[in-house]
């Protein structure tokens, strides 16, 4: 990077330039990663169901606490 802007010419035009380059490849390589593929849909979905599963058993539990509690 250094020898290029030692190789241009060393003008405030060319090295905003050089930066409005780099940070324009910045910006596509960071929005093309947002598309998400099968694998990640799918580790989602499997979240998903955990938490589902965590919750509904959380649920159970203070029902059941509830009952005991009741009959005590």
């Amino acid at each position: 990077m250094k020898k290029l802007l030692n190789s241009m010419k060393s003008t405030q035009s060319s090295k905003i330039l050089i930066a409005f380059f780099i940070l324009a490849s910045t910006v596509f390589a960071v929005s093309a990663c947002e598309e998400k593929g099968a694998a990640e849909k799918a580790g989602e979905q499997i979240d998903q169901s955990m938490d589902n599963a965590r919750d509904s058993y959380k649920e159970g539990v203070e029902e059941v606490q509830d009952e005991v509690d009741d009959h005590s």
